[in-house]
């Protein structure tokens, strides 16, 4: 059991009492906290890297085991699904049975997956590997984020989370150029086997360094139905999501996973609320720390992830960047979140959550509205200053929503809190994707045919291009071979001046979902810093916040 606050500092006790808790870590040897938070980011920026070195490898990839593009996608979408619907179990897991553990089984499966699926020999397999390479990430990540917390005083954590973010932009900045260089000089079965030399050193530090804090409860029995009901809850919904930008909002199977996520989700709830083991407490998003900080990240990761993956095929399909000059061309947005990560801490040490979080959404807004005047003839130039505000907002929203949804967490729910932030701007990135290329698509396949009209596209192709604009909603001109240079080209200008119509709609679109999230953010997030931690989460519908989730009087 973890140590009574009111024993920290003292000398530990004999032979079988607790372990040492992050209040005796001075008293009792154990290794420097920011050892500790080297060890995790090592593990973080393997994770980032990952995400953006395999985006640069796909094309190859296809080439190489002789895909079509759907199938391919299932590298991405297979991972993404994975860690969606883990991240919270994993987290709870790491609350029962001690994050250290876990942290280090997650290190050494997502190592050892890696190095699978570099080797694997066809598109199956690879697929295969990379779900549970999925699967160790979420293992590792919310136990990674815990480990922080028990090992930093109050006073430091937030710059210490502001430095793991930092990390890990910083980490998904460099993924293209390394990506891109491991594809050219090796092949692309590297930006999997180098996640085996950052994932040992990760390990070996780790397990040096990290504190084994005895976890509360370990021996209390376990939400198994929660967990199946949450993970099939999770698969349905991110399933739906991802169909979207193929079939549709209304697509059959579309409307089945979300109605099959609203049953699933439903019986969640009423599982959770009568269960004495719950594995998310609902109580728990009455801590408004807690129900803030998951809104802010969600509405974060929606801007912020579906802005970036519009514009990297922008940059791509308009301007004909190559997918690595396409990361470099993003570098402005991964590099100044580095900035406004530390930033964010600073605004929240000093004067609370809700300046950062408010501040850093309004940031993001900015960006939208501007990059919502770009067209097809904009250069890079007129581009890259609103990725500067982009990327020093969502720099300034994720640190301080983390600090707060983890910080205001029982200290038995920490993992599970890890585990929720991570999830909740995990489905804002893919809700993001999905929304704003709905309306892309809507967008290019009304004004596709006036645009085709306009630039006197001949009719056989101008018909054949308007049956294909989802490929157009893309920014893809699919112009046959052969067809003579002048209407190729008159087709491509119609094409891209379709998909940047959408993209401006997109924009002003998110722009809006924003303001609306900074709004709340401004009304209802904490004013003053969290102070302490809560043993419990409240119990009654009419228990007011506890000290962990409670706005001190500013």
């Amino acid at each position: 059991m973890v140590q009574d606050p009111k024993q920290a500092g003292r000398s530990a006790g004999p032979a079988g009492s607790a372990a040492p808790t992050a209040g005796d870590r001075s008293s009792n040897g154990l290794r420097s906290p920011w050892i500790v938070l080297t060890a995790v980011a090592l593990g973080t920026m393997m994770e980032a890297l990952d995400g953006t070195v395999v985006a640069v490898a796909n094309p190859v990839i296809a080439v190489d085991l002789d895909t079509d593009l759907s199938t391919l996608q299932w590298v991405t979408n297979g991972y993404m699904l994975a860690v969606a619907c883990v991240l919270v179990t994993a987290g709870k897991l790491g609350d029962r049975y001690g994050h250290k553990k876990f942290f280090l089984i997650g290190m050494a499966a997502f190592s050892a997956t890696s190095v699978m699926a570099g080797l694997a020999d066809n598109i199956g397999m690879l697929i295969f590997w990379r779900v549970l390479q999925g699967i160790s990430g979420a293992v590792l990540a919310p136990s990674g984020l815990a480990v922080l917390k028990a090992t930093f005083p109050k006073d430091r954590l937030k710059v210490a989370i502001g430095v793991w973010s930092a990390v890990g932009a910083l980490a998904m900045a460099a993924g293209p150029f390394i990506g891109g260089v491991m594809v050219d000089l090796l092949n692309w079965r590297w930006v999997f086997f180098v996640n085996l030399v950052v994932g040992v050193a990760a390990f070996a530090l780790g397990a040096w360094a990290i504190p084994a804090i005895r976890p509360e409860g370990a021996g209390r029995s376990f939400d198994l139905p929660g967990v199946v009901l949450l993970t099939a809850t999770l698969f349905a919904l991110v399933w739906g999501i991802i169909q979207v930008p193929e079939h549709g909002w209304g697509a059959g199977r579309t409307l089945g996973s979300f109605a099959a996520a609203l049953v699933l989700g439903t019986l969640f709830v009423l599982r959770e609320r009568t269960t004495a083991e719950a594995l998310l407490p609902p109580s728990l998003f009455r801590l408004r720390a807690i129900s803030i900080g998951t809104t802010a990240l969600l509405v974060g990761g929606f801007a912020a992830f579906g802005a970036t993956f519009y514009l990297a095929l922008y940059l791509q399909q308009v301007h004909g960047f190559e997918p690595m000059q396409a990361g470099l061309g993003l570098l402005p947005f991964t590099v100044l979140f580095g900035v406004g990560a530390p930033t964010g801490a600073v605004l929240n040490q000093r004067f609370g959550p809700r300046v950062p979080l408010s501040l850093g959404l309004s940031l993001i807004a900015v960006a939208l509205l501007g990059l919502s005047w770009m067209t097809g003839d904009s250069s890079y130039h007129a581009m890259w200053p609103f990725l500067a505000p982009l990327g020093v907002g969502m720099g300034m929203v994720a640190p301080t929503a983390i600090e707060m949804i983890v910080n205001s967490a029982p200290s038995q729910l920490t993992g599970v809190a890890s585990g929720l932030q991570q999830t909740a701007l995990m489905l804002g990135g893919v809700l993001g994707t999905a929304a704003l290329g709905s309306m892309i698509s809507a967008r290019v396949s009304t004004v596709l045919p006036q645009e085709l009209a306009d630039a006197d596209v001949p009719e056989p192709l101008a018909t054949s291009l308007e049956q294909m604009s989802k490929v157009v909603s893309q920014g893809v001109v699919p112009v046959p071979e052969g067809t003579p240079a002048s209407a190729a080209r008159a087709a491509a200008d119609a094409g891209h001046a379709a998909f940047m119509e959408g993209f401006q709609l997109a924009m002003l679109g998110g722009a809006a979902f924003v303001v609306v999230g900074a709004l709340l953010v401004l009304l209802l997030a904490p004013r003053a810093e969290i102070v302490a931690d809560a043993d419990a989460t409240p119990t009654s519908d009419g228990e007011r916040d506890t000290a962990a989730g409670a706005e001190t009087a500013s």
